[in-house]
């Protein structure tokens, strides 16, 4: 894939795109004031407060959604709470019954839910080895394939936990 480059074809650099819109408040980070604090444990990545800039632009993405969808398509809208209250999740079973088991990556630090992590790699075998193998190499017998897709079954129903 070519490098996404400007109007004068320079290539864009993402991370000095983001630095100018965050000296210009058009987002931070949400609680970015408590990330080093000693008393907080937590991660609040993913979360973000907009400033007037970038309050402008959401509010223009949902006008021109609210145009097409609203009222081209006659969908109805809903506003919901964007937060849930921890007594709901556990009435709902959601904080009993869920548990994803994560996997840190060793090179970029991140954290990967492992049912994704071990779907993704089934399936990239099962496609690479499988049916659609590269002339040459060699190619999974049917019985491995059959436990691949067993196993991508069970990922896909909770990570065979139920």
């Amino acid at each position: 894939m070519a490098p996404t480059t400007t109007l004068k074809d320079v290539e864009f650099d993402l991370s000095l795109f983001e630095s100018l819109m965050q000296r210009r408040f058009s987002f931070t980070e949400s609680f970015e004031i408590y990330r080093f604090s000693a008393n907080f444990n937590g991660d609040n990545r993913g979360l973000y407060d907009y400033g007037p800039p970038g309050c402008i632009l959401q509010v223009s993405i949902v006008d021109l959604w609210r145009k097409h969808f609203v009222m081209e398509e006659n969908m109805l809208e809903l506003d919901c709470t964007v937060i849930t209250l921890e007594r709901v999740l556990e009435t709902s079973g959601h904080v009993d019954k869920f548990a994803d088991w994560m996997c840190k990556d060793p090179i970029k630090g991140e954290y990967l839910r492992a049912d994704n992590l071990v779907k993704s790699v089934l399936e990239i075998t099962t496609y690479s080895w499988g049916e659609r193998a590269v002339q040459g190499s060699p190619k999974l017998d049917e019985s491995t394939i059959a436990e691949y897709n067993d196993t991508l079954a069970k990922v896909t129903s909770n990570f065979g936990l139920d």
